[in-house]
């Protein structure tokens, strides 16, 4: 049965393709999907699988039902659709026609290999019970496409027991499928500190005796002292200043400066510190300079952390498909953060697997990058996936 589903994805190979390769050419930025959407709906539409209409016109949640006797999971398997702000250089049939937008990250092949698995489990109902929920998500990019999708009630009526997301990697060959267990990606939080001190001229600041610029520059070297001297070595935290803005010109300083930057955490009791941590830092050091420090920290996603049990069930399926020698284990996390955690925080029973996209005589791909290119040679092996963990997850 195993080999049986991967021969199915690769006779379904050329619709894979041609889905990925529409929904390439035609990039949609996050919370902007309405035409990525109305195809996914179409495409289901001619399959006659059962849609559940969402509040906005993004996003599309599709039911299957198996018909094999037995109560069996509700299995949920995931695909984001959303490009980025990226101008495409790449040399591609596909090429998007967007000026300055383009699927730099493979959503639309994680779209494609979706729709391509529905097709398949669709024909296969008689071999699995229970209920398959396809989630068609908007808004991966801006980390804020889960919860929507969560709020319009996807993973409820019925309740969802087991998610499976499945995303490319450049680190792993094709035909390889890797993961891991336990924690795997980090949270993800950012913030802006806004330093007020006093403007004035260039050739006196002693005269005001509280320059901003001063104070930020210091700020932004102490904050660097809370992961070396605050926090256990062995603890993976990243903070870092991304933007710094301040100043109209050369022989004026300025009122205020403003930095911003991000947090990432592998850890939740570390994670719930680091406000608090910041604050006091930028306080302080502004304070010594006779300025003020005001700090705006914004909390996005939480710490994605895989499923033991439902990672057996996919590194089981993986093994099934390709042999245990091509799928590999995770062994570093990552400091890079996935929305996908908001549905681990309501169905902890989930896996976030990733897909090999390196071809050893071409190179690996360079994700967020005009020249990223997805090789479609990879595609089967992410639809067969999906159906297989289905197969495993309700035997």
């Amino acid at each position: 049965m195993a080999s049986e589903i991967l021969q199915k994805s690769f006779d379904l190979k050329e619709y894979i393709v041609q889905v990925k390769r529409k929904i390439h050419r035609e990039p949609e930025l996050s919370m902007q999907e309405v035409a990525t959407t109305a195809f996914v709906q179409s495409e289901l539409k001619k399959m006659g699988i059962e849609m559940v209409p969402l509040g906005l016109n993004v996003g599309v949640l599709g039911i299957i039902e198996g018909k094999k006797k037995g109560k069996g999971k509700v299995t949920a398997l995931r695909a984001d659709m959303d490009a980025l702000p990226i101008q495409e250089t790449a040399d591609v049939p596909d090429k998007s026609i967007v000026p300055g937008v383009m699927h730099a990250c493979g959503h639309d092949c994680h779209t494609a290999m979706l729709l391509g698995a529905a097709k398949i489990l669709l024909g296969m109902k008689d071999h699995f019970s229970g209920t398959v929920k396809l989630l068609f998500q908007p808004a991966e990019e801006n980390l804020d496409g889960s919860k929507y999708m969560i709020e319009q009630g996807v993973l409820d009526n019925p309740k969802v027991d087991y998610i499976l997301g499945l995303h490319g990697h450049s680190f792993y060959n094709i035909g390889e499928i890797a993961l891991r267990e336990g924690a795997y990606m980090a949270s993800s939080d950012f913030f802006t500190v806004k330093i007020t001190g006093a403007s004035g001229h260039g050739a006196y600041p002693h005269r005001t005796g509280c320059d901003p610029i001063l104070a930020a520059s210091n700020s932004v070297m102490a904050i660097q002292s809370i992961i070396t001297r605050q926090i256990d070595a062995l603890d993976n935290v990243v903070i870092s200043v991304c933007e710094i803005h301040g100043g109209t010109a050369k022989n004026i300083i300025p009122e205020t400066v403003e930095f911003s930057g991000s947090v990432r955490c592998q850890n939740m009791e570390t994670r719930n510190t680091i406000e608090e941590r910041i604050r006091d830092v930028v306080q302080g050091v502004a304070s010594s300079y006779k300025c003020e420090a005001k700090l705006d920290y914004h909390y996005g996603v939480p710490p994605l952390t895989n499923s033991p049990e439902v990672a057996k069930i996919v590194r089981e399926s993986a093994q099934k498909l390709i042999g245990e020698q091509s799928v590999k284990y995770i062994d570093i996390p990552a400091m890079g953060s996935e929305d996908f955690s908001r549905y681990l925080e309501v169905v902890p029973e989930g896996v976030f697997a990733r897909l090999g996209l390196c071809d050893p005589q071409k190179g690996a791909p360079v994700f967020h990058n005009g020249s990223f290119v997805f090789p479609e040679e990879a595609l089967p092996y992410g639809t067969a996936l999906f159906v297989q963990f289905v197969l495993e997850a309700n035997q």
